[in-house]
């Protein structure tokens, strides 16, 4: 599913109302029927509801109006609309519903009777939509955050009022909306990481326009991949397969600093269905794995001090050769030194495989970028790592990772996930795939280490590295809900991670099959 900028939603009506003769009052129609559809079905004894529907001057505010006619006809008759800057001007859309309404349901100032919100049962957020490209003004501010400290269930229109549609910037204040219910496709700035603590369940409606006259006419390279995306990604494993055809995962890291993180990736590789793993990690850590994880095949490697030495090269070229290995994972607890270093630039510059490049691998090949441009890697870092490898400090990466992330691709042609809320893969063609999911308990030690073994397991399996990039990340952030959902808000770790991939997977399936 695009992703699509306010300017695309523009020339979108646009050519709907010129090319195939949609009429924008017919648009506002539908948009106020789909609302009321949503409302109906997931709200029980809504004529004993008091609802409040938050009404601004533009077109936003006249989906609201449009919506309290319709909840009045069908028997919701506890309907008070709270109007913001009407005796400014008005959109002409938003007079014609007025005009409609015919006075049937009461109209009161928000800034005069906003404490009143404390009786509503169900609060619509009307007030600014795809538009908004100022900081709201104070009054607005202090009603804005009287309302998020009222724990009031909240449905936004669109966007949620105080949010840039574009950027997801926080204009001054903004409404803390349970659902976000946005028409046509979804808005880049709902997905960005400035506005996640305000967005809740994203869901699209169409307005009955045909999803093939949208994406016609709407021109976007960020996608935010959803269960449909997914769904035609993933395949079911054949019953005939034996271990040799579901793949060889070569997994190098670990330190005498860091022991863990090369397990969780070569255990998240098995869990995602890969037929052998290889662990080549440091001789003096080795031991601690052996008794405890028979599953996997151990290589020990030399080291100096405790990391992983250079003399190690010719080694691992020739296992990715004589094993017949399919994907590669090279950094997860390597740790920092020099011989490590020099290892990893050459091994990089010299195998032919497809690569996952994480944790402090990732320090090491800023003066590689060149040399590996064009081969088919995939850069995990979060945005910690983006830093150290660009340059560009944290804040900025984070408040423009889509331009900064398709500049880094373009100029290098390598594959990238910038990790963190909403997940974003770049591929080499200039593509943004945005992955839906942003729980903070996916942010927990070893989370990363995970997702390179997942995305290394996909690899060896046949999927290309695009596909292993997108599929994984999905996957990785769906244990998240899954956690939530039988668990709770706290306490997911990164074993944890591991063990419910599986689960994650087979509610991919499922929803295939169906």
């Amino acid at each position: 599913m695009k992703l699509v900028s306010s300017e695309d939603i523009r020339k979108l009506e646009y050519s709907l109302e010129k090319d195939y003769g949609v009429p924008p009052l017919l648009l506002m129609e539908n948009a106020a029927s789909f609302l009321f559809s949503f409302i109906k079905e997931n709200f029980d004894d809504l004529n004993n509801k008091r609802i409040a529907i938050l009404c601004g001057p533009g077109n936003n505010g006249g989906d609201g109006v449009a919506l309290a006619r319709y909840l009045y006809t069908n028997g919701v008759k506890k309907v008070t609309i709270f109007s913001y800057l009407w005796n400014r001007k008005v959109s002409d859309l938003l007079k014609i519903q007025l005009n409609l309404l015919q006075n049937l349901v009461e109209i009161r100032d928000l800034l005069q009777n906003y404490l009143e919100l404390k009786e509503y049962d169900l609060i619509i957020d009307g007030i600014f939509g795809i538009g908004l490209k100022r900081e709201i003004e104070e009054d607005l501010k202090r009603v804005f955050k009287y309302i998020n400290g009222l724990n009031k269930m909240v449905i936004s229109i669109d966007v949620p009022s105080g949010i840039n549609s574009d950027t997801g910037e926080v204009m001054g204040e903004a409404i803390k909306a349970n659902y976000v219910l946005t028409m046509f496709l979804p808005k880049i700035g709902l997905f960005e990481v400035e506005a996640v603590d305000y967005v809740g369940e994203v869901i699209v409606g169409n307005l009955g326009i045909p999803k093939e006259v949208i994406e016609n006419i709407v021109e976007s390279s960020l996608n935010l991949v959803d269960w449909n995306f997914v769904k035609d990604i993933i395949r079911i494993p054949s019953k005939r397969v034996h271990k040799g055809k579901k793949g060889k995962v070569l997994i190098i890291g670990g330190s005498f600093k860091y022991t863990g993180a090369p397990i969780l990736s070569a255990l998240s590789a098995l869990r995602m269905g890969a037929g052998m793993v290889y662990l080549a990690v440091p001789e003096k850590i080795n031991m601690l794995y052996r008794g405890n994880y028979p599953e996997i095949i151990y290589i020990s490697l030399k080291d100096t001090e405790g990391y992983i030495s250079y003399d190690n090269l010719d080694y691992l070229l020739n296992i990715v050769e004589d094993y017949g290995i399919d994907s590669i994972a090279i950094g997860p607890g390597i740790g920092i030194s020099e011989d490590t270093k020099k290892l990893v630039q050459e091994f990089l510059r010299k195998v032919d495989k497809s690569v996952v490049v994480d944790a402090d691998a990732l320090s090491f090949i800023k003066d590689i970028l060149k040399e590996i441009s064009k081969k088919s890697i995939v850069l995990t870092p979060h945005y910690g790592e983006m830093s150290r490898v660009t340059g560009e400090s944290v804040d900025v990466i984070m408040r423009k990772r889509v331009e900064l992330g398709r500049l880094f691709v373009k100029e290098h042609q390598l594959n990238l996930i910038l990790k963190g809320p909403y997940s974003l893969f770049f591929d080499q063609e200039g593509n943004v795939y945005v992955n839906p999911f942003a729980n903070s308990l996916l942010a927990t030690a070893g989370s990363g280490d995970v997702l390179t073994g997942i995305i290394a397991g996909l690899v060896a399996q046949g999927y290309t590295l695009k596909e292993a990039c997108i599929l994984g990340n999905f996957v990785h952030g769906y244990t998240s809900v899954l956690w939530k959902e039988q668990k709770g808000n706290i306490g997911l770790k990164a074993l944890d991670i591991v063990e419910m991939i599986p689960y994650s997977v087979e509610e991919i399936i499922r929803r295939k099959s169906v």
